[in-house]
């Protein structure tokens, strides 16, 4: 198991200072963002890789910033809604996860992390149904280029309407619809302990229950601040009575999560993605974050 981190949490650094940074420190791994990117003239915009600008001397530069420290591509992501409701910015955004695909086969990366989104007129099992639909073309294309797609499974609460999950795949009830509906052995799960354990998910059984489709692991604590919870109760998920933290810095038993790893045999990247409020503002800062997370993670890894 490799530690890596996620780059999108660096604004207005470039992709090679990341990774620069990110292999110096001692991490062995990245998911890279890949955005739809207008007006690149390089093969990245600040932190995020820019595939369109891929040609071969590009190609090589991107191989040889990672080879140059020591790292590896563990995945490259995709954070657009491909549940749209808005047909031109759903069709683009597929359009993008083609791309995205052969890119991923012709760099021999093996994971493409995606969210599946939401559309907020369709009830949740709709929304399963209709997402299977459109993905069965690009699972199959998927398969045939070597590469896994990872749904996130994170809840994106109020990203659409207050309160309300913006992404379908964030339970494992969900999980259990969609692979009933998408039968691939190219989709499978980007799990994000974090995501659970403030639901009341127990983030050690969904691993357990889930290994076989868990393709990416995503290393993000919780606090969950009671004394807000009080007064707002669980029904606002976004109001407030929880927040992301860096691991080591939450509630998550990351000695017993890691172990349970070990024990299933998990041999994919376990990421850092860095949301933590009190370790951000700034570029060192964040840096420290980051740091305090790999500090915290690395006594559990062989």
């Amino acid at each position: 198991m490799r530690l890596g981190l996620c780059t999108s949490c660096f604004e207005n650094v470039s992709l090679p200072e990341v990774l620069r940074w990110a292999g110096e420190s001692g991490y062995q791994s990245v998911e890279i963002e890949c955005p739809p990117l207008r007006g690149a003239s390089t093969w990245y915009q600040h932190a995020a890789l820019n595939i369109a600008g891929l040609d071969g001397p590009s190609r090589d530069a991107f191989l040889a910033s990672l080879e140059k420290v020591g790292l590896r591509a563990a995945a490259l992501a995709c954070d657009a809604n491909l549940l749209d409701a808005d047909a031109a910015r759903r069709d683009a955004s597929l359009e993008h996860l083609r791309r995205l695909i052969e890119t991923a086969g012709t760099l021999g990366i093996e994971t493409v992390v995606i969210l599946a989104g939401r559309d907020p007129a369709l009830t949740l099992s709709d929304s399963i149904a209709e997402f299977a639909r459109r993905m069965k073309p690009i699972a199959e294309r998927a398969e045939a280029a070597g590469v896994q797609l990872a749904i996130d499974t994170c809840p994106r609460v109020g990203w659409q309407v207050e309160d309300m999950p913006g992404n379908v795949a964030f339970c494992p009830e969900m999980w259990e619809k969609l692979f009933t509906h998408l039968r691939s052995p190219a989709v499978g799960l980007a799990l994000n302990p974090a995501d659970l354990a403030w639901q009341g998910i127990d983030p050690l059984a969904a691993a357990t229950d889930y290994i076989e489709k868990v393709f990416h692991l995503r290393a993000q604590d919780v606090e969950v601040l009671d004394l807000r919870r009080q007064d707002c109760g669980i029904l606002r998920p976004g109001g407030g009575w929880w927040r992301y933290r860096a691991p080591g810095l939450g509630s998550i038993d990351w000695r017993r999560f890691i172990d349970r790893l070990h024990e299933l045999r998990y041999a994919g990247d376990l990421v850092v993605k860095h949301d933590d409020p009190v370790w951000q503002g700034d570029l060192e800062r964040l840096k420290t974050g980051l740091a305090l997370a790999r500090r915290h993670l690395v006594q559990f890894l062989p």
